[in-house]
């Protein structure tokens, strides 16, 4: 991937975060950092895309990103993280893949078909298997914290 289109990538997904942040009417005081964290997601994954050839691997470290991005802003806004993270993961949602394996599967080819399934498939468990372990470990983390208050053990 050349200078540019990294750069077109970024651009485009933090443009797409502030859009899809604006159309479902999220907190209009939160709408910059949620596109913020569009694109920190967006030059993460840029960075894995040079670094892995694997969809998985270019999927799950800006969902890591993502993840404790919105877990971060949430403590300093004192908001929820689920809507910071969902429009921060936006520009890494197979949209194209899921349409194309459901237009093979329509249309009858299928070894188009179970190659596009496989790569959307690979995306998808990346983005999950990355919010998962920063949800498990912010989870851990706060209820340790709160033992440690309450001297729970």
């Amino acid at each position: 991937m050349d200078y540019m289109e990294a750069i077109k990538i970024i651009f485009s997904g933090t443009i797409g975060t502030l859009g899809f942040s604006l159309l479902f009417k999220s907190n209009p005081q939160r709408t910059l950092f949620n596109a913020m964290g569009g694109m920190i997601t967006c030059i993460v994954y840029v960075i894995c895309c040079e670094l892995f050839d694997h969809e998985f691997m270019q999927n799950f470290f800006p969902a890591l990103a993502a993840t404790a991005y919105a877990e971060i802003m949430a403590r300093v806004l004192k908001a929820p993280a689920t809507p910071i993270l969902a429009c921060s993961i936006i520009p890494l949602v197979p949209g194209g893949k899921l349409y194309y394996t459901t237009y093979y599967f329509v249309v009858g080819q299928m070894g188009l078909f179970k190659y596009t399934l496989t790569q959307t498939l690979r995306i998808a468990a990346g983005l999950a298997v990355g919010i998962i372990v920063i949800s498990v470990i912010v989870n851990e983390v706060n209820s340790h914290k709160f033992k440690a208050i309450l001297d729970i053990d």
